[in-house]
């Protein structure tokens, strides 16, 4: 299928996976607005889909889209055809596929933990058990083709399960799959075309089996798959698979008349399993395992979705024929869209005509002087010109006269407002990193001086000098003040004294030798006190820092009750649970993030109490007057 701008209401924002059943796309609903609605957008034409039987199986089912409302499962919002094929549409997951997931771990060569494949897999069968136990147009809605095509994981670890409206479609053509489908579907539904309850417990087997080996599930022996289970290993540590999990696997990967009921009976089956082998995976595990696996991919989605938002409703189209998120295998060559559609007249806003180019180059010469102008004139100059290379190129509106228009006002400001929120961006960064270093720097500084006082400290004091080295000391001293004795020669004559009266000279008077100064010992020099080491200044604190209770802290306070939503499987199996959820508040008072604070419970607690918890709102929290980010407790109580 060609990229085009647009798909019957829908607008092709990229496209994000190909395989056998068709494409995904992230798309929007355009209006003059800008975008109303981003989608997921799953298109059924491949080429192993026959489109024109595939749309009068599933006509009827928009019931079901409406009927099903789970965590686990994607929220449905269309369903239909354009040109002959068939399409469903789904509130934006941000996030990858489980197929895409087990490509991406096994190029990268980090095979998926133990306990991310059973929380994945748990997810997913509470997911089909829900579904199982809700009626649309007097049945019970079953799968049977939950396929890790189908299967999307989240950024946040979230699991949830689509194409429940087209299931029965898929399964009615299920014998023109290959085998990258066929490997995960009952041999029983691949046969006879039709889904029972019990075939959705062999997707999960093969699934599992195939997330925790990291490998296909083999075509089955002469002797079925029990020695297959017994061989097998977990690719992430080597081991062979838990005894529990070999025996639940050996009761799925068996012909219907010996397998667990439904996914209810597998769901139950698998919840036990957790909770005695103690696994305590968790939705912030698995979110920091994609993170780790898609961190490009996921940074440059959230920078294209964001663009997206503030795009002119006429530009819209400037992101459609972005590349595939990930590498994907081989598969088989989507069907084109029929010629009816492709043929639709471009729209004003494209971006193929000389003109549209024309006016667009204008459009950013204009926005950059103008962003030139508000952001500081000359002095400001590189850092604008920097900002408006960098800025995605709109497309103008082309008019329908040959002269192209100037730029609509309303796009100039969506243009500085994106490249002013880019360029403010960019500088928080900058200021951060170097706020970072300084604290880091007096960190160290810190540390030196507490080593060089630590390190005087250990020095032994001077010694006073001994008697002995005193007198010594004194007779030297003594030695160095005696005069010195002058030479006698022949030709001075010795000094008499002054004539007395008989004739006789008198003997010169003796003078008093001067007198020598006490010699005191010599003093220990005072030793000095250790200098105290230098404390750096306490950092400033910053509005969206993240603070632990402290001085000045004041903490969040909850303003408005989470909504919680009592699962409908532990409603009807009258389970009952306190579940602890650690949150943490945003400077505005928004939850941000949330985990599960005791062990996980199951029977859907979890995954609600979690949703709850982001429903919460609160009183941000303070520290010295500012509004800053703080982790809280909380408890969501389930009780009948």
């Amino acid at each position: 299928m060609r990229t085009r701008e647009d798909f019957g209401p829908y607008v092709l924002l990229k496209k994000l996976t190909e395989d056998p059943l068709g494409e995904t796309f992230r798309a929007g609903r355009a209006s003059a607005n800008g975008l109303e609605q981003v989608v997921l957008l799953r298109v059924f034409n491949g080429r192993a889909i026959d489109g024109a039987a595939l749309w009068p199986a599933i006509s009827d089912r928009r019931a079901v889209q409406e009927a099903l409302k789970s965590p686990n499962i994607g929220d449905g919002v269309d369903l239909g055809e354009v040109g002959g094929v068939p399409f469903a549409a789904y509130d934006y997951i941000s996030g990858r596929n489980l197929e895409s997931l087990l490509i991406q771990a096994a190029n990268a060569n980090s095979p998926i933990p133990l306990d991310h494949a059973l929380l994945i897999t748990e997810r997913a069968s509470l997911a089909l058990s829900v579904a199982s136990e809700t009626r649309a147009g007097g049945e019970r809605v079953v799968h049977g083709v939950a396929v890790p095509h189908l299967v999307m994981v989240s950024n946040e670890g979230e699991t949830r399960v689509l194409g429940f409206e087209v299931a029965p479609g898929l399964a009615a053509q299920a014998s023109s799959f290959g085998r990258e489908i066929t490997r995960y579907l009952a041999p029983e539904l691949v046969a006879s075309g039709r889904a029972e309850r019990s075939d959705d417990v062999w997707t999960l087997g093969a699934t599992l089996f195939e997330l925790l080996a990291c490998q296909p599930l083999p075509p089955a022996g002469e002797a079925g798959y029990a020695a297959v289970i017994d061989a097998a290993r977990v690719a992430a540590d080597g081991t062979p698979f838990p005894p529990e999990v070999a025996a639940l696997l050996k009761k799925s990967l068996v012909p219907r008349a010996q397998r667990l009921a439904d996914a209810g009976a597998w769901h139950k089956a698998l919840a036990q399993v957790i909770a005695d082998g103690g696994h305590g995976a968790t939705t912030f595990n698995l979110a920091f395992f994609m993170h780790n696996l898609f961190r490009r991919e996921i940074e440059e989605e959230s920078q294209e979705i964001e663009r997206e938002k503030r795009a002119p409703a006429g530009a819209v189209a400037a992101t459609a024929a972005a590349p595939a998120a990930e590498p994907q295998p081989a598969a088989e060559p989507s069907k084109p869209v029929p010629a009816a559609v492709l043929a639709a007249p471009p729209k004003a806003g494209s971006n193929k005509a000389l003109l549209g180019a024309i006016a667009a180059g204008l459009l950013v010469v204009v926005a950059a002087g103008v962003f030139f102008f508000l952001r500081g004139g000359i002095g400001g100059g590189g850092e604008a010109e920097t900002a408006a290379a960098s800025a995605p190129v709109q497309p103008a509106p082309q008019p329908a006269a040959a002269v192209p228009a100037g730029p609509d006002p309303a796009e100039i400001q969506a243009q500085l407002a994106e490249m002013i929120d880019s360029r403010s961006a960019e500088m928080e960064d900058k200021l951060r990193d170097q706020y970072d270093e300084r604290i880091r720097a007096l960190q160290k500084q810190l540390e030196d001086a507490r080593v060089a006082a630590s390190q005087r400290a250990a020095e032994p004091p001077p010694q006073p000098q001994s008697a002995a080295a005193a007198r010594e000391v004194s007779a030297a001293e003594a030695e160095a003040r005696q005069p010195v004795p002058q030479p006698e020669t022949e030709d001075v004559a010795p000094v008499q004294g002054p004539p007395v009266p008989n004739g006789t000279t008198a003997e010169p008077e003796p003078t008093e030798a001067p007198a020598k100064p006490a010699v005191q010992p010599a003093k220990p020099p005072e030793a000095k006190p250790a200098p105290k080491p230098v404390e750096p200044p306490a950092p400033k604190v910053r509005a969206g820092d993240l603070v632990s209770m402290g001085p000045g802290v004041t903490p969040p306070e909850l303003v408005k009750d989470p909504q919680v939503r009592y699962p409908a499987m532990a409603k009807k199996l009258r389970k009952e649970a306190i579940v602890e959820v650690r949150v943490l508040v945003d400077e505005n008072g928004e939850v941000r993030d949330a985990k599960l604070m005791n062990k996980a419970v199951g029977f859907g607690l979890d995954a609600a109490a979690l949703e709850a918890a982001k429903t919460a709102r609160y009183r941000p929290g303070v520290k010295d007057g500012v509004k800053v980010k703080m982790y809280v407790n909380m408890k969501i109580n389930f009780s009948l």
